[in-house]
């Protein structure tokens, strides 16, 4: 069993690198994830620039980290809903309007998200967060086709549609847009285009 000083270590270690991902957050999304410097982070956190290079060795692993949780409070907030959900229509429909009420909720997180996806290192394409979001939008669509749920396309091309909408929805979000109206929408438009043809005997 490890040791009391052992855990209080460890609990420690992951509370300081808590602090300094919400302390990065807030400095990107001030500045811009450009400007956004290591002696920033570290004076707004109240610390040395040592103390941030001790739990990040660098800029980008400190954005790294910043990209991971902000994923990973999207998936606490919609997985398992999304995954509970009775059927893949109703999967998709709380993947759309979910991630509108995130978007919301998490106004900061996610200006800062965007900005460090707008920087030349870290684009958006190349992120692991990034592509395995699109592929769990390609499963539900393609469990939806073989369902019946969905008519008969091409997944993909699908899923970088929704992906599309939400960003530009994002923006919209940000201005204060009514997010009921907003999410219902962009189901009323997604749903349409899913939905396989009425059958007329």
């Amino acid at each position: 069993m490890p040791s009391t000083r052992v855990d209080n270590d460890t609990f420690i270690h992951r509370a300081r690198r808590a602090q300094l991902i919400d302390t990065a957050i807030g400095v990107i999304a001030d500045v811009g994830a450009d400007r956004a410097s290591i002696s920033q982070i570290a004076e707004r956190a109240g610390i040395t620039r040592g103390v941030v290079t001790y739990h990040f060795r660098d800029r980008r692993s400190l954005f790294a980290a910043v990209v991971a949780h902000v994923y990973g409070l999207a998936h606490d907030a919609l997985g398992d809903r999304v995954h509970s959900a009775a059927s893949p229509r109703e999967s998709l429909r709380t993947f759309i309007v979910g991630s509108l009420e995130f978007y919301a909720e998490h106004s900061v997180e996610m200006v800062a998200l965007s900005a460090i996806y707008r920087t030349a290192d870290m684009p958006r394409a190349e992120q692991g967060e990034h592509r395995s979001e699109l592929t769990d939008v390609e499963e539900i669509l393609v469990d939806g086709i073989r369902s019946g749920d969905f008519r008969d396309h091409d997944p993909a091309i699908m899923a970088a549609t929704i992906r599309s909408a939400l960003d530009a929805a994002l923006v919209r979000v940000r201005a204060g847009t009514d997010i009921d109206h907003e999410g219902s929408e962009l189901w009323s438009l997604f749903d349409g285009a899913t939905r396989g043809q009425v059958r007329v005997r």
